[in-house]
């Protein structure tokens, strides 16, 4: 069989200018850029970091032709459910809902005739926290999120019932991922002297700074990236009485700096005298007992129409 090498050669050159300007576009991609209102912190090791007003967006990147997609880590259900042991709690179950958005939508009990609306029809003036004491525990707790308005995001939103089973635990934490958490990709156009937007016409560049520029406390950085892993990516959480949970508190909290308390199934700050303790403090950033609870996985099915309880769990209305 004969070769053409001039042919080989040629491709080999055009593949290593490929690969050469690749790289180079891949080592001058980090930084922050400042863009639709955020700071876009992009790393070497292909994360990203959004922030803006009250949003915190963290997924990885990648390039296609002369496009940086930056990809969110979306929440990969509606529904995450962490679970403790409660001494206390000698029947039924206890259950703390979280998360933004919660409402009449969210439906929860035992499928298929045992489910409850959350709350109420134009339900207002919400509490904090919202924890119901269940006379009933059943062997697996259902959970959904009736949507009766179109997607208007484009992102892909789950529409499931999830079920979870109770085991030997009594004592829940619900947290709703609300749709604001779901994100489309982001895209930039990668220029010559840096990215722009590909929506604006003008080609402008975006201003870039580094990250030691833009955040000069480089340890504020991470406890702001650690906070969003704390919220969306933990095995477990850490709440006080007041149901503060560590990922809203100022500083980060190591269980292993607490002493066990095996009988309350509490962890207990040891620098505190034991007198000084306060299990039932109300105070919101008290953080001396906490409580720790583990996320537990459970299965999803699609969503199916349920009968409902005519009550709902809890009443929310700002004329009552």
């Amino acid at each position: 069989m004969k070769m053409n090498f001039s042919r080989m050669l040629a491709g080999l050159m055009i593949f290593c200018c490929t690969l050469i300007y690749t790289q180079e576009k891949t080592e001058n991609i980090d930084g922050v850029y400042k863009a639709k209102g955020a700071a876009f912190v992009i790393n070497k090791n292909k994360t990203f970091l959004i922030m803006a007003y009250g949003t915190l967006i963290k997924g990885t990147w990648n390039i296609e032709k002369d496009l940086l997609y930056l990809k969110p880590q979306n929440p990969d259900a509606k529904f995450y459910v962490y679970a403790r042991k409660n001494p206390s709690i000698k029947a039924g179950m206890h259950i703390s809902f979280m998360g933004d958005g919660i409402g009449n939508g969210i439906v929860v009990g035992e499928f298929p005739n045992k489910m409850q609306p959350l709350f109420n029809e134009n339900a207002n003036c919400f509490d904090y926290p919202n924890v119901h004491l269940f006379k009933e525990k059943p062997a697996t707790l259902a959970l959904l999120e009736e949507q009766n308005d179109e997607n208007e995001r484009g992102a892909d939103i789950p529409k499931l019932m999830y079920n979870f089973p109770t085991g030997d635990y009594n004592d829940f934490i619900v947290q709703h991922m609300q749709d604001s958490l779901y994100h489309n990709d982001f895209v930039f156009k990668i220029a010559k002297n840096g990215l722009s937007d590909p929506e604006d016409d003008s080609g402008k560049i975006l201003k870039k700074s580094t990250v030691k520029e833009a955040f000069p406390n480089e340890e504020g950085l991470k406890f702001i990236e650690g906070a969003f892993n704390r919220a969306f990516a933990a095995d477990y959480k850490l709440v006080n009485n007041a149901y503060n949970t560590h990922d809203d508190m100022d500083r980060e909290i190591n269980p292993e700096n607490y002493k066990y308390d095996k009988v309350k199934n509490v962890y207990v700050n040891p620098a505190v005298p034991a007198r000084q303790l306060d299990y039932n403090s109300k105070d919101y950033h008290y953080d001396d007992v906490l409580m720790k609870f583990d996320r537990i996985t459970g299965t999803s099915q699609p969503q199916t129409s349920v009968k409902k309880l005519p009550n709902p769990v809890f009443t929310a209305n700002c004329d009552r």
